[in-house]
């Protein structure tokens, strides 16, 4: 495997398939993200992998160089002397984070199977947590395969959806790009380009909330060159994937399609080979959440291992080390599970618009002032 799949492809993988969440697959991130703003929001895509691809990069390095890969011990070296007060504020983060996505992704997946399969909800939320669990219990190694093999369905998957609809309905994008740009298509937001930026970067730093759940995977390629390809790597796929949605949907947007609940179900109800590619994005939509889960647990669960070891010998620690695993990944998957099924997604969900902003000022900006030597860390660390 790792001569077929070096590591900073695996990582790449593993941050598309993270960030690949039924919100992605559903096509309604894009909308709110993008297409509902101004016209220059066409740029933003790039802009909002941009800010994640270095900041994951500058936030690896610091894994590296310390060998902090749970997420607790890194923001202690990330924050320094500040970090009695901002770490438990950034775990809260986190945490908070971990259950809104997780929760989303078993009600999501939930929800796309009783439609395109006539299941049970409840029944189906057990199956995703179950697949979830054993794919978090068996190491980052099993992680980083999973994502693998899930990115390579998600990409194929993807172009066979968009690039048919893409190239028969060019004419309508132009057209409709055209229209937005004018005017004639209203957005839903404000139209300027300070407000596309400002959405654009607020995406991206949104999704920095995630990067606890990545940095386990440095020790996969610790080198900086290593770690350089999977930024640029991850980068490009992340890019390719969202410009494929993103145009997909443009070419529906005079139909009504930026008011749809699920705008990829509509791009495919009333494009090209709508009645095979129906099932194909329910499926989408589940692996999407699926995968989103897996990222995030598995990155909790390596921090609440070390917690649970934290006062056993190295012997002790390895010896219960699948034990802690397993014990980790059923508290967080039944945690998120269960807010999935309380109906306290809503309740959470209010914050969840403001977590870009926050994860700016939290994550984002220390992280790029630590990578790029203007925060210097203490002598001590440099020794």
């Amino acid at each position: 495997m790792k001569k077929l799949i070096p590591g900073h492809l695996a990582i790449a993988f593993v941050w598309f398939s993270g960030h690949f969440g039924g919100g992605f697959a559903s096509g309604r991130q894009i909308v709110a993200f993008y297409l509902n703003h101004h016209w220059t929001s066409l740029f933003m895509p790039a802009v909002s992998m941009l800010v994640m691809g270095v900041c994951l990069y500058y936030s690896m390095v610091v894994a590296a160089r310390f060998e902090t890969y749970d997420y607790s011990a890194w923001a202690k070296k990330l924050y320094g002397g500040l970090g009695g007060v901002v770490v438990p504020i950034y775990e809260v983060i986190v945490n908070g984070v971990l259950l809104l996505a997780t929760a989303v992704a078993f009600a999501t997946g939930g929800a796309t199977l009783a439609k395109a399969f006539h299941t049970p909800y409840i029944p189906n939320t057990i199956l995703i947590a179950a697949i979830i669990f054993l794919l978090t219990i068996y190491g980052s190694e099993l992680v980083r395969k999973s994502a693998t093999v899930v990115s390579v369905i998600l990409i194929a998957s993807m172009c066979i959806i968009y690039l048919p609809n893409i190239i028969r309905f060019f004419p309508n994008i132009v057209h409709n790009f055209a229209a937005i740009k004018s005017g004639e298509i209203a957005t839903a937001g404000p139209s300027s380009f300070w407000d596309a930026l400002w959405w654009g970067v607020k995406y991206g730093t949104l999704h920095c909330c995630a990067i606890g759940a990545y940095i386990v995977h440095t020790q996969a390629c610790p080198d900086r060159q290593c770690l350089k390809k999977a930024a640029i790597i991850g980068f490009l796929i992340n890019c390719v994937i969202m410009y494929l949605t993103y145009f997909g949907i443009l070419a529906f947007a005079d139909q009504g399609v930026l008011k749809e609940a699920v705008p990829a179900l509509f791009v495919v109800m009333h494009g090209v080979g709508g009645a095979w590619l129906t099932p194909l994005i329910s499926l989408c939509i589940f692996i999407g959440a699926v995968s989103t889960g897996v990222a995030l647990v598995y990155g909790t669960t390596n921090r609440l291992v070390i917690f649970f070891g934290r006062n056993m010998s190295e012997m002790e620690k390895a010896r219960k080390q699948r034990f802690h695993s397993v014990i980790a990944s059923a508290i967080l998957v039944l945690a998120c599970w269960l807010v999935a099924q309380l109906g306290l997604i809503p309740l959470i969900g209010k914050g969840y618009g403001n977590m870009g902003w926050v994860s700016m000022l939290l994550i984002s900006i220390p992280v790029v002032l630590r990578g790029l030597g203007i925060w210097r860390f203490p002598r001590e660390c440099e020794a």
